[in-house]
């Protein structure tokens, strides 16, 4: 019964999403404008912060860019440039198993190993306040 409860609860905490941001925060925005570049801003504007959002990959890239966007209107950002979508390995999990049998004078080892690795999405985004 704990197996079944914590199987979906270990899975929801692995499909968090983590943003880090670094810069300087303002009021909080109801609306925020979303660009995929800086020269497409026709807005005169100072960059105010850089976020990073890392997230598993169950975790969707719409997700994620929801994410940076809720992050942006809490630290007051008038407009968001998504710098870019990257996925990358972000390690291996290897678990071993080896069970030795006693009989008599033979001697039986058998070891199974399983590796798994541990995908991950990022998102670098500029936070745009305007002048």
């Amino acid at each position: 019964m704990r197996t079944a409860v914590a199987i979906p609860f270990l899975l929801m905490i692995a499909a968090c999403a983590h943003v880090d941001y670094i810069g300087r925060s303002y009021a909080p925005t109801n609306h925020v404008d979303l660009f995929f570049a800086e020269k497409d801003v026709t807005h005169e504007y100072e960059v105010m912060g850089k976020v990073v959002a890392t997230a598993n990959d169950l975790v969707s890239a719409e997700k994620l860019q929801a994410k940076v966007l809720e992050k942006a209107q809490s630290k007051g950002a008038d407009a968001v440039v998504l710098l870019g979508l990257d996925r990358y390995k972000s390690g291996e999990n290897t678990n071993y198993r080896e069970t030795t049998e006693d009989k008599g004078r033979k001697t039986t080892t058998t070891g199974h190993s399983n590796t798994s690795s541990e995908e991950k999405k990022e998102v670098q985004a500029l936070f745009l306040k305007y002048r």
